[in-house]
């Protein structure tokens, strides 16, 4: 089955804000306790038809979405981290407009660290890292379907330990465990998305640590300067509700490399495969396939061309095969205010 949909879509302003709060002059002494954060404020408006049948209602959606990502530096080696997020939390009705409709506010991450040396801890509700081209900023679509496999909202800890070598990069080794959030953490404040509970199922939904991520990450690798790479396993342990699959097992492998065209002129590369067997604890299996390129010039235009395919194997129905292809540009005003079009 082949889903074919056109989207105009602008991010009217998207500005990074850094906040800082120092000691006062008399503890300076003491630069502990030391708060800092950053916001990222994104106005966004969608247009989209069908291309394969124009009497189709057209839908228009305008919304925010905002993270703050405060921190709170205890010491040299312990601190609290976390991001909250200001977005729709209601899926939008098909073929209706919207504008600012159920927009609100979660806790998305809130963990504590510990960093000694190459050896990092933290335990609390985290997003387990597996995969790349789902972050922002690869374009203004370039992370949709790469979504599908990002894993957000779990409770549960890891240790993650770095080592450097001479000649060939810089290298994480993290592994984590975890399940999801059924805490009142789960729930959002001004519309309220519910709280999630165990009979919900889905994968990780377990309230035990049978979940996990390994992953292990670097740059520069074999001495090629900004040649960066990630690859991943996870294991999902079946939720409650009964969908007929098994534990969600998935692997994913990404390169990547940021290189000079010219003085004026830099590309980020990237290719990224996820392959994800009883995806969300059920029967169908999904494959990933993303490349993007983002072009930046003078430090202030940016174009961006990207391409996911997204083939799922359904058991006992029609495959489905989608693909999504964007191309978008932009340019940064200075002061962390951008603007894009695509």
């Amino acid at each position: 089955m082949n889903h074919k949909k056109t989207v105009f879509k602008a991010l009217m302003a998207c500005s990074a804000i850094s906040l800082v709060i120092t000691a006062s002059d008399a503890q300076a002494f003491d630069p502990y306790p030391d708060i800092s954060g950053e916001m990222v404020m994104e106005l966004q408006n969608e247009y989209a038809f069908d291309s394969d049948d124009p009497a189709a209602d057209e839908q228009n959606n305008m919304f925010w979405r905002t993270e703050v990502a405060p921190t709170v530096q205890f010491t040299e080696k312990f601190f609290l981290d976390g991001v909250i997020v200001l977005e729709p939390v209601m899926d939008f009705d098909p073929g209706e407009n919207n504008f600012f409709e159920d927009e609100g506010v979660f806790i998305e991450e809130i963990k504590l660290n510990y960093e000694n040396g190459p050896w990092a801890v933290f335990a609390g509700k985290f997003n387990p890292g597996f995969g790349i081209a789902w972050d922002f900023g690869r374009g203004i679509w370039g992370e949709d379907f790469a979504e599908d496999y990002e894993i957000t909202e779990k409770i549960g800890g890891g240790v993650s330990y770095t080592f450097e070598t001479e000649n060939n990069g810089d290298h994480t080794l993290t592994g984590s465990t975890f399940f999801s959030d059924t805490s009142f953490l789960s729930e959002s404040i001004f519309t309220g998305r519910g709280n999630t509970t165990k009979s919900d199922g889905g994968a990780s939904n377990t309230e035990d640590f049978s979940s996990f991520v390994v992953s292990m990450e670097g740059e520069n690798v074999a001495g090629v300067e900004n040649l960066y790479y990630k690859a991943a396993f996870r294991h999902l342990g079946e939720g409650d509700a009964n969908m007929g699959g098994d534990d969600e097992q998935g692997i994913v492998a990404t390169v990547g490399h940021v290189f000079p065209v010219s003085d004026a002129v830099e590309m980020d590369a990237l290719i990224e495969f996820a392959d994800i067997s009883n995806f969300d604890g059920g029967n169908d299996d999904n494959r990933y396939i993303t490349g993007s390129v983002i072009t930046t010039i003078h430090d202030s235009w940016n174009v961006a061309v990207g391409f996911t395919k997204r083939d799922i194997d359904v058991n006992g129905g029609a495959d489905m095969n989608d693909h999504l292809l964007q191309v978008s540009g932009g340019y940064d005003f200075g002061q962390g205010t951008t603007a894009e079009i695509g």
